[in-house]
């Protein structure tokens, strides 16, 4: 307050003696420039000039804010692009997850210049473009991602391999994955895709190759590894089967090559025995489907014992009665039964035994050996019976139309 009280009272001063100065002399100013002429007092002119150096001194000083804060404005604009294309990148997303493919990737691509992140712009918008079936433009989404962002290629390479899986060109996605795999190591979603082109290439060799990289690296969950594993070593059995030459050799390789918990699994079982009866070792698959049914009783392994035409039928057939001890309910027992009887040439005894399966379970299968056991006998009657019966189980799709009676000729 004392200060205020001090400045003011300066003030008043000085503003007292310039009046008194003024009126004691207010002095004369002449200003003639061609034919103009500007007349005034000391006192005004200096008044005017600070005036106008005020006016110049606050042009100049507004001046260099501007272009020092030039800066700042661009910043701001940058920012403003930056939020406006953020806007449209989300709002492209939303239209992809919303399937419009085409007005998505309209708007990722418009909004990747300016996007923080053009890799997934250019990504989403290769995947709207394979979803158009445009892999014209996919093509060049992905050119364009992989320039956008150094050290991108990985991400790329997988998203090709992916859309190309989906389009169903296994030959082009094992090469993109091939070419991955050389910079990716053991990523896990490179032996994922892998594992799903050699299954789409028939490659079955290749997946249980793959095998082991999918387990310790835990690529699939446990139950998913082991089903992959059956159905790769099946598919392996087929394949090597209807080899040209050395066909049971192979399929011995094969079998030998296969980890212990795959040769303790029935249904891996019976696909290998079934080959190998297929292919004339009898002894082998006589041998593997007993040492296999004291372990784990199986039904297929059981029915496809009996087909066995092993060198000592009698003692097959030992074997099998020694079972019922066991097992006197199972209709599939019975059925291995009948046809070792038939073997055996037991005819009575076969006949007994389809008849017991028949008890327990209705069997298109067991009514044609009945049928072909009964023509050879002279019980024609009987026979065709038994094969209507069987041909009528076999065929679910039967539909119940009226037919004609015996005695229509037309």
């Amino acid at each position: 307050m004392k200060r205020f009280f001090i400045a003011s009272l300066v003030v008043l001063v000085l503003s007292v003696a310039l009046v008194a100065a003024i009126e004691l002399d207010p002095g004369y100013i002449l200003i003639s420039y061609n034919t103009y002429t500007l007349e005034t007092s000391v006192w005004i002119g200096v008044g005017l000039f600070v005036l106008l150096f005020s006016i110049v001194y606050g042009f100049f000083s507004l001046l260099r804010r501007l272009i020092s804060g030039t800066g700042a404005l661009s910043d701001w604009l940058s920012g403003r692009d930056y939020r406006r294309s953020q806007q449209q990148t989300t709002h492209g997303l939303i239209a992809f997850i919303e399937g419009n493919w085409q007005s998505s990737r309209k708007t990722l691509a418009k909004a990747a210049a300016k996007s923080e992140t053009p890799l997934l712009n250019y990504l989403i918008a290769a995947r709207a473009s394979h979803a158009l079936d445009d892999s014209k433009q996919m093509k060049a989404f992905l050119k364009k991602a992989e320039q956008s962002t150094s050290g991108a290629g990985i991400a790329v390479g997988l998203t090709q391999a992916e859309l190309q899986l989906r389009s169903g060109r296994f030959e082009q996605s094992l090469a993109t994955l091939t070419r991955v795999r050389r910079n990716a190591g053991k990523h896990p979603h490179v032996l994922y895709l892998l594992a799903q082109t050699y299954q789409g290439l028939n490659d079955w060799q290749q997946v249980l190759a793959l095998l082991p990289e999918l387990k310790k690296y835990k690529v699939l969950a446990p139950d998913e590894i082991t089903e992959l594993e059956i159905t790769a070593s099946k598919a392996s059995i087929l394949e090597a089967a209807k080899s040209r030459s050395d066909a049971l050799g192979n399929l011995r390789q094969l079998w030998q090559s296969f980890s212990t918990a795959v040769k303790a699994n029935s249904e891996v079982i019976a696909c290998y025995a079934e080959s190998i009866i297929a292919l004339g070792d009898m002894q082998g698959a006589e041998k593997l489907i007993r040492n296999r049914l004291k372990k784990d009783w199986n039904s297929t392994l059981v029915s496809l014992y009996g087909k066995v035409a092993s060198d000592d039928p009698a003692r097959q057939l030992l074997f099998a009665e020694d079972w019922l001890k066991q097992r006197n309910n199972d209709a599939a027992l019975f059925l291995c039964l009948g046809r070792l009887s038939l073997r055996n040439a037991f005819w009575g005894k076969a006949r007994e035994y389809f008849e017991r399966s028949l008890q327990f379970e209705d069997s298109g299968e067991v009514c044609a050996e009945m049928g072909r056991l009964l023509a050879h006998l002279g019980e024609h009657e009987a026979s065709s019976e038994y094969f209507y019966r069987g041909l009528l189980l076999a065929t679910d799709d039967l539909v119940d139309f009226p037919m004609p009676s015996s005695r229509s000729t037309s």
